[in-house]
């Protein structure tokens, strides 16, 4: 396809020096008009409507010092790119098609600012270019959306969080004045299109938040560089008084990609991948030790299980339970939660666990071993105890309770999975912020929380269907999360659901809780029930044996925020369908014209019929003769699903 790039001077006369550029999408669908006069703005054009205006970009460094500012004449450059990309790890295809074109401004005070405009949206980047160490002050960046929007805002209290917030639909202009959210956020105009704000490329620099003006307008905010802290028990450190700058850092060097993702439908902000193709490339020259996969997990479950000749707990016997599971099963891993060594020392193993006899025993099973660790007893033991972790042979690490996005811990983010993959070792941040790009520059990195995941299911009733058919159009737009999907007791009656620490069980159905295998991204995939859950359900181990983490293709087949998807993915020649509702049931036909030429089988999981009152109620059956030229009708019951499995006949 022909590129599209132009560039227009204009000299106002009432507005001396004012330069605007303007730059357009490769499929000139979306424009950008960058203003430079006193200060340099921006205004978004989709399809020629005005969707939203920038205000003043730049940055203060120093006491005074406001790059961005009364500065009229930069130096321009333009460049346009046409190329296909191959992730390390295909968390959604195997090929991603990067296409846009870029203008870039330089001033004479040393800041540089890039915009790239893809079919998929807009994003920019401030640069700066100094000799020495500068201090940022502030980093001044806000929009004004055109009318008013439906927003999803993740909603954050302070800067002290897990960023395990819901997405709930309500009118921008409801929002009160100083509201603060975590990225990604979401609008959507009555008549389109949607547009998704977030930022990648995060390195060395605090993550941003957006503040809300009361009026339709959003602006930066960014925590201080922490002075003092202050640690309760093993986990929780908190910023105590603040420096007076947001960060301290190299002169010369660029900042995180703010993007403007805008899409048309729902399903082309699934297919859209920028958070991922503006993030910087990996440096790692080998990677194939890197084994995305599926994970036996034992917190949720609290390490239960029935019918053993042992007592269960947290020992050696039960972890080889585990593993053994695992192995027969198809799952790459287990992971060994809170609980295997002393709180607050990494090198004391309790006396339970015999660790090189686990390590011995999943290796001969072909398992590998992930460790939790809490960030705080990483960072106080950070050589001795990743030497240990080689020494043992651990497969990788599952880091815990960050709770921050100041400059000091994104940095530790990078410190910690740079040291892993020179040991290479995977890394599970939870208790995180969500992907900023790091698992693009370090594809070591599998998942992250920051996520309302199934966890909450634990203490609370907010993991409702609702929530499940909203994260994939917002928190999971900015990579893979780590919900920890995988819940054998359903309910799909919220009224009767009721907390257990212990004894967790997922709301929806039980064909709701095995789409998500299909529906959620994430290289690093739990099965966060206890293995003899599992092994009474011998049909839903078929399914959770056999799909992947990983894909080579995705298509979307049907889907509304909050209300349902229908979600198509392909791993080598199989293809995985994945449904999932809210509130209310649903009835679709499938398109099957992505299957390609020949015929096909297909094996299905949908809601049985008692749904209603069983959540755990399923029908599994085969269709023998499937091809791309039929139409296909599914059905979803309330918080229901529908799963299935295609192969070529013969396969």
């Amino acid at each position: 396809m022909r590129h599209f790039l132009i560039i227009l001077l204009t000299i106002s006369s009432n507005l001396l020096f004012a330069q605007e550029f303007l730059l357009q999408s490769p499929d000139q669908e979306i424009k950008v008009e960058v203003l430079v006069s006193a200060n340099t703005v921006y205004r978004i054009y989709h399809r020629g409507k005005l969707i939203m205006h920038g205000k003043p970009l730049g940055l203060t460094v120093g006491k005074k010092n406001k790059l961005g500012y009364k500065e009229y004449e930069p130096t321009t450059g333009t460049s346009s790119v046409s190329r296909t990309v191959n992730p390390v790890v295909s968390y959604r295809s195997s090929e991603i098609n990067e296409n846009y074109n870029q203008l870039s401004l330089d001033f004479g005070s040393g800041l540089g600012i890039d915009f790239r405009c893809y079919n998929e949206g807009l994003a920019y980047r401030l640069r700066t270019s100094f000799d020495q160490d500068i201090t940022i002050k502030e980093e001044r960046m806000g929009f004004e959306l055109t009318t008013s929007p439906d927003v999803w805002f993740p909603k954050e209290t302070s800067f002290y969080s897990s960023n395990e917030r819901k997405y709930e639909r309500r009118p921008s202009l409801s929002l009160k004045p100083n509201e603060k959210a975590s990225l990604p956020v979401l609008w959507k105009w009555e008549k389109g299109p949607f547009v998704m704000f977030t930022e990648t490329d995060l390195r060395d620099y605090p993550g941003m938040y957006l503040k809300t003006d009361g009026l339709g307008g959003y602006k930066a905010v960014h925590p201080k560089y922490p002075a003092t802290t202050a640690k309760f028990f093993d986990r929780f450190e908190m910023v105590g008084f603040t420096k007076t700058f947001i960060a301290k850092t190299q002169g010369t060097r660029s900042y995180p990609w703010r993007i403007f993702t805008i899409a048309d439908s729902e399903e082309d902000l699934i297919n859209s991948q920028l958070p991922y193709l503006l993030s910087a490339e990996t440096e790692l020259t080998t990677t194939d030790w890197i084994k995305p996969g599926k994970v036996a997990w034992d917190w949720w479950n609290a390490l239960q299980l029935e019918g053993v000749d042992f007592k269960p707990g947290l020992n050696t016997q039960t972890y080889k339970y585990y593993i053994d599971f695992a192995a027969k099963n198809n799952l790459e891993y287990v992971i060994l939660d809170e609980g295997w060594y002393k709180l607050g020392d990494l090198t004391k193993v309790k006396k339970e666990i015999d660790m090189p006899e686990l390590i011995r025993y999943a290796k001969e099973k072909n398992v590998g071993i992930i460790l939790w660790v809490v960030w705080k007893t990483l960072d106080k033991q950070f050589v001795e105890a990743f030497q240990q972790f080689s020494d043992w042979g651990i497969a990788g690490i599952k880091m815990d309770f960050m709770m921050r996005r100041d400059q000091k811990m994104v940095a530790f983010y990078e410190k910690v999975a740079k040291e892993a993959a020179d040991r290479m070792m995977l890394v599970d941040f939870h208790g995180s912020h969500c992907p900023k790009g790091l698992q693009r520059t370090y594809p070591n990195v599998l998942s992250y929380e920051g996520v309302r995941g199934m966890e909450w299911n634990k203490w609370s009733s907010v993991i409702t269907p609702e929530h499940d058919v909203t994260l994939p159009f917002t928190r999971m737009l900015a990579g893979p999360m780590d919900y920890t999907p995988g819940a054998m007791e359903n309910i799909s009656n919220a009224k009767k659901h009721h907390m257990n620490f212990k004894h967790p069980k997922g709301l929806g159905t039980r064909c709701h809780e095995l789409a998500k295998y299909v529906v959620f991204e994430s290289p690093l995939q739990m099965l966060c029930d206890e293995p003899t859950a599992y092994e009474k359900e011998e049909e839903c181990m078929k399914f959770l044996s056999e799909v992947p983490s990983t894909w080579d293709e995705t298509v979307v087949l049907d889907a509304e925020v909050g209300e349902h998807i229908l979600i198509a993915r392909r791993k080598g020649d199989t293809w995985y369908i994945g449904g999932m509702t809210g509130q209310l049931g649903q009835t679709i036909s499938i398109d099957f014209s992505f299957l390609g030429n020949g015929t096909y089988k297909m094996d299905v999981w949908r809601d049985g019929d008692k749904t209603h009152e069983d959540g755990t109620s399923y029908e599994y059956y085969k269709e023998e003769s499937i091809s791309a030229a039929m139409q296909y009708v599914v059905s979803m019951a309330s918080g229901g699903g529908w799963v299935a499995v295609i192969k070529k006949s013969g396969n």
